[in-house]
This record gives structure tokens, sequence and C-alpha cells, in this order.
């Protein structure tokens, strides 16, 4: 039977609990536990039988002041209790507490899952034999600092998750404990992942007609569901991203984060910190408490390294380990942190050129081309270039808000006809270009804007006789600029095909106002 619990309500006067007690001292009743709200007194007993709990409840009726006598199914404290029980229980968080001497109070269902140790063998136990000595927590009850979103690892357990910290005060505002939130740090990933709405690309929307593409999506349909490393190789702007993104849609890694990364559009200085993290202090300017790279945020799905040709020479070799090892190791740490992630990486370099130069390592080469895919230009597909207008023009119309929905045959002669070296890319910004030209709803022949249509012919020569030297160097070099970033997109590029360094074709480019276009 449980124990008896009545709620004595009343009159307040002096000596009222002393009556009570003396009723239930004469009946030889221990008291539990007793409570006292005003006007209100709170008895917890051991049980009775009816007959009996019957005659005692008249008895305490009886006592001058007292106005009523209720059975209740819980004392106050145990109501709140497990009211707090039921919450702690409910929440997704982890939620830890801890008293003034540093014990563990708190200790809910999401926090066993998240520190991976069951409560009976973490309640009662100082903090600091648990949890790491130098956790933020403790300085909490200490000093009763906040904190937020500190980065925390478990070495003993493996488990990695994010704490934020608060102090505990009574109603005079003296600390008597302190509690962390902590949350599973692939949890967080996820919640990253749902809040930005990343693109979802499936092979169902890759639009294609031609052999080429259909041998091509084969292979990728054939191999997505696999782990292997896929080098998806290609020119600028023929959809490599695309690929990458229907392969890990179509992968057991679906439901995880896809994280593209362009290494060319980061500079050196910043890619080493956004691939592997670093810890707190790394280095001047970095963030407190450090920071997860982009191998860890990717860790159960995948990450996507367009432009691998372009990382440089010492970063080559960590990336190598990460794939031949699976651990990353941050900037200024000493530790490995194991990551579980597939590898998509795509160029429009010739890799096997640059091993030769000694600009690209070998084996690094080997451990991402375990399965090459090779995506065609567009000049070898243009069974395909009808069935892609057709989309871009529906495409632009409607977010043009724009009526045009029909291409002259004229206008469709001279798309199939060019050679594309922009790709798929460039085919799309023609077809925007044409439906914000063109006045009706069809495109005609005239309507059809090249960007080579853009470009200057060099200056003749002869029509050079009334100008300086320098006017005229100025000239050829925009020209020179203008048409060799057609063909490369990135400064290490331009900077190769052109002789020059990667820091003076970004000063020529800034001198005559150019900017490149960001490769897919």
């Amino acid at each position: 039977m449980d124990n008896l619990c009545l709620k004595i309500s009343n009159i307040d006067r002096v000596g009222l609990v002393l009556d009570i007690s003396q009723v239930l001292a004469a009946r030889q009743i221990n008291i539990i536990s007793m409570e006292l709200e005003i006007n209100t007194i709170y008895v917890e007993i051991e049980p009775l039988h009816d007959s009996s709990k019957q005659y005692l409840i008249h008895e305490l009726c009886a006592i001058a002041m007292v106005t009523a006598v209720t059975e209740i199914n819980l004392m106050p404290h145990q109501e709140r209790a497990e009211q707090l029980n039921a919450v702690l229980t409910s929440v997704s968080d982890g939620i830890i507490g801890i008293d003034l001497e540093g014990r563990i109070t708190q200790y809910n269902p999401a926090a066993e899952k998240i520190v991976r140790l069951p409560a009976i063998d973490v309640l009662g136990q100082p903090f600091d034999t648990i949890f790491p000595a130098n956790s933020p927590l403790l300085e909490t009850l200490q000093h009763g600092t906040r904190y937020n979103n500190r980065e925390i690892v478990l070495e003993k357990t493996k488990s990695h998750y994010l704490s934020s910290g608060r102090p505990i005060v009574d109603k005079n505002g003296r600390i008597i404990g302190a509690v962390a939130i902590i949350k599973d740090i692939s949890a967080v990933r996820e919640l990253v992942y749902t809040v930005t709405g990343q693109l979802q690309i499936t092979f169902d929307e890759i639009l294609f007609t031609s052999r080429s593409m259909q041998r091509v999506v084969t292979l990728a349909k054939s191999i997505a569901r696999g782990e292997s490393t896929v080098l998806i190789r290609g020119e600028t702007g023929t959809g490599k991203e695309l690929i990458a993104r229907a392969l890990h849609a179509a992968s057991p890694r679906n439901n995880k984060i896809f994280v593209p990364l362009n290494c060319a559009a980061i500079p050196d200085a910043l890619l080493e910190s956004e691939l592997f993290g670093y810890e707190d202090g790394a280095f001047t300017g970095a963030a407190k408490g450090g920071k997860h790279g982009l191998f860890e945020f990717a860790n159960g799905g995948t990450i996507f390294l367009d432009e691998i040709g372009e990382i440089p020479s010492h970063l080559q070799a960590k990336l190598l380990r990460v794939l031949q090892e699976g651990k990353v190791r941050r900037i200024g740490s000493t530790r490995e942190i194991p990551v579980d992630v597939r590898v998509l990486a795509a160029t429009n370099r010739n890799l096997e050129s640059m091993i030769t130069k000694g600009s690209f390592r070998e084996d690094l080469y080997y451990r991402l081309n375990v399965i090459p895919l090779f995506i065609p230009p567009l000049r070898e597909r243009k069974d395909d270039i009808p069935l892609l207008i057709q989309f871009f023009l529906k495409r632009c119309a409607t977010r043009l808000h724009k009526e045009t929905d029909t291409i002259s045959q004229a206008a469709l002669v001279k798309l199939t006809g060019y050679h594309w070296p922009g790709n798929i890319r460039e085919l799309e910004n023609v077809i925007e270009r044409a439906v914000n030209i063109v006045i009706g709803n069809i495109i005609q022949v005239e309507h059809i804007i090249f960007d080579q249509d853009y470009t200057p012919s060099m200056p003749a020569v002869t029509q050079a006789c009334d100008r300086t030297l320098d006017e005229i160097i100025n000239e050829v070099e925009h020209d020179v600029l203008v048409k060799a970033m057609v063909k490369h997109t990135t400064s290490r590029q331009l900077g190769a095909a052109l002789g020059l360094s990667h820091t003076a074709i970004l000063k020529k480019l800034h001198k005559h106002g150019l900017t490149l276009k960001r490769s897919s």
C-alpha cells in the first residue's frame, strides 16, 4: 500500500501543528513528511485501513481551526518532483545539474544517450570524476559565469557535444548549483542541415537524351550506393556538382548532410581551418572554444570537394590522411577525431599533367580516383541542347515574369551550332539574356547573343600610331585576360596559363575591373 497523504485546510493559529502531531502520536502513527503553506498543512504518514483512516480524519477535523481534511495522491514536493522528472524525460536536450559541492544531482535520459553513461554510474558522483576537470560548468558553479555552445569531447566514451551552462541561484542571489544543457554534435549538424534547406538533386532531375550522358548517369546510379571515393572530371560548367548531389541523394547517406566546398574559392590561409577546424587559441583571431571543420560537420554524410586540383600542396598530405585513416586533426591539436564521410571530388584540371609537374601528389590522386566519372562537354552532347533550352526558357520566363515560351527554328539552329566553351552554364546565361531582351513570346535569332560577342577584337597595330605604348599594352592585356577567363575560371588556372603568379593575376584583374566566374 502507498503512504497516506492528507491535506489539512485551516485557519492559521499558534499550536496547530502541535495539536495535529499529538493526535497522530496518540495513535502511534509516525509522520514521514510534513509541508506547510498558508492555511494548508500537508502530512504524509504510513498506510491505514479504511476504518482507521476515516476515524483519523474525523479526529483531525475536530481540532480547533481545522476547516477540512482531504486525502491526496502526492505530497506537494512529490508532485513537483514528478513534474520535473516528466519535463526532464521529455526534452531531447541533455540536462546535467550539480549542487554546491559539485555532485551530480540531475541527469536526464537524453544526457545518458549523449554522454553514453547510465544514470546509475553518474548520479551522486563528483562532476569532475566523470567529466573533464576543465569543464566550463565548474567555472559557472564557482563564479556564476554563463557560457553558450562550448564544444566538449569526453574521450573515455567518445561522446562529442555542445554545452551551455547557467548558475542556479536562490531568492537571495546566492549560487546553490549549476546546470548544463548539452546537444549531441550530430543533432546540431542535422539541425543546421534542416534550417539551411540544402538543394536536393536526384538523377531524375538531370536532363538529357544523348547516349553519352546516358552512359554517365547509368554508371553514376550503379556507384551511388557504395562508399568509394568518386572523382568527377569535366570542363567548367558541365554540371559536376549536380552529379555529386545526385550521387548523395541516391546513396544510403541521403538523409545526412551534403557539404559542398569549392577549394578554389577559399584563400589558402583559410582553407585548412575550413576543412579540418582548429582548437581554442590555435592562432591569433581563433574563435574561443575552437571550431570544428567541414569534415567533422559532414560526419555521417558526404563532402564534395570541387576544384580539388586547386588544393595547395601542404593540405594534400592532410587530405590524404583523412582518406586513408578516416581521421582528422584540428589545427593546434594533438588528438585525432574519427569521421565517417564519403568524399566526392571534382576538377576540370589535368591532374595527370600536374602529377608530372610535381604540383599534385600521386598518392592522393590514386586515393581520389577510385571511381572516375567523366562528364562530356555540351558540344559532345548536342542532342541534349533542345531539351535544356526548353527547361531554361521556362524557368527564366517564370522568374522574370515574362510570357516568353517559344524559340524560333533559326534561333535553335544558331544555338545547336555553337561550340559552347562555357557548357551548360553558358547556355543558361544565353537563354536568360534572350528572355531579358525579347519583347513578346518568341525568341528570334537576333536575341541570341553569345559571351564571345561581347569580347572586343584585338586592336590593330596600324590604329595605334596616335596612342602611347602604355595605352596599347593595357588594352591588349585587358583583352588577353578576358579571353583567357572564358576557359580558366580560377586565378590559379589563369596564372598557370599566362605564366604569372597567383598574386600577379589578382592584381591585374583588380586593375582592369575584372571578376572571375565561379566554377561548378
